[in-house]
């Protein structure tokens, strides 16, 4: 639909397929020769579940996400090898994709909400690159064994129905060598909840955090969270090796995009995680958690497969 395969087994926690793929369809119709900005604007004004409050809140999240997967992209990997592919599993709004299509040979994006497919054919557009989009599920990818060089999961194993099946999946289509991505908000970061923008949240058990999502009149979200070591143990029980957990800089862009009231906070975390003896500490409270794992095998770059 749309110039998009609907490859999914099951649904988003959110909205059932039917459902997913009517939304999806209409968005493309109202907003049919909208820009991105204005594709966004007008999905949150036609989704009541979703209360002003966080519309702002993931309304700056989105047209800030450029400028962050970019810089993650940089930091995780700044030379690809030529000829290297890369999947970006839940890309959302493809962001990551945008930056992605100019470094590798290949580059595919995957997401389980066929309505943020639709969304992000307009960032691609807007941005003048053209990259597959499939929708399927991260737990059941439609791809041969060691399809991919480079995996991506960022801000999506906390969404997954499975964790341990999700990671499962992205060892299985990544070939011999190559490399998962990965990055996912901390359990145990006092800072503002990504998604319900609660001071804390991350600390409040699933009740107190639902309660408040309904009382302003939202959903509340359907997440995982995990902390650092449970992170790393999830990893590496999937079969990759040398997982390496960081903390992530703030560019300049992203820090511009963060309220005037957080800026001091976010300036004490970029000043801290540098000095040798908070680094760990850091770690363990950071609001992101940023890591990369390798599967076993020789070093190199695979053939074929599908993509750019």
């Amino acid at each position: 639909m749309l110039d998009i395969p609907d490859l999914r087994v099951r649904s988003d926690p959110y909205i059932d397929l039917a459902e997913d793929r009517a939304k999806g369809v209409a968005l493309a119709a109202q907003c049919e020769g909208a820009g991105f900005a204005e594709t966004v604007d007008h999905y949150y004004r036609n989704t009541p579940v979703v209360t002003a409050a966080q519309a702002r809140q993931f309304t700056r999240g989105l047209l800030a996400a450029a400028a962050r997967a970019a810089e993650s992209l940089t930091t995780w990997e700044r030379s690809p090898e030529p000829g290297a592919s890369l999947i970006d599993i839940g890309c959302g709004t493809a962001p990551r994709l945008v930056t992605a299509a100019g470094r590798y040979q290949r580059v595919l994006g995957v997401d389980i909400a066929f309505r943020w497919l639709v969304v992000a054919k307009k960032r691609l557009a807007d941005a003048g690159v053209d990259v597959p989009l499939v929708c399927a599920c991260a737990e059941a990818l439609p791809f041969p064994d060691g399809t991919f060089d480079r995996i991506v999961l960022d801000s999506v194993i906390e969404h997954t129905w499975s964790q341990e099946e999700t990671l499962a999946e992205s060892y299985r289509v990544t070939r011999p060598g190559g490399r998962l991505f990965f990055a996912t908000p901390n359990r145990f970061s006092p800072g503002p909840d990504p998604h319900t923008g609660l001071w804390g949240g991350s600390l409040l058990p699933a009740s107190i955090t639902e309660r408040y999502v309904r009382r302003q009149g939202g959903i509340p979200p359907e997440r995982k969270l995990l902390s650092a070591g449970r992170l790393r143990d999830a990893v590496a029980r999937s079969g990759f090796v040398e997982t390496r957990l960081y903390l992530p800089d703030i560019s300049r862009g992203q820090r511009a995009a963060v309220p005037v009231a957080l800026r001091w906070l976010v300036s004490v975390f970029q000043f801290g995680k540098r000095l040798p003896f908070a680094r760990r500490f850091f770690l363990l409270i950071g609001p992101i958690l940023h890591g990369v794992a390798r599967k076993p095998g020789p070093i190199g770059v695979s053939e074929g497969g599908p993509g750019r």
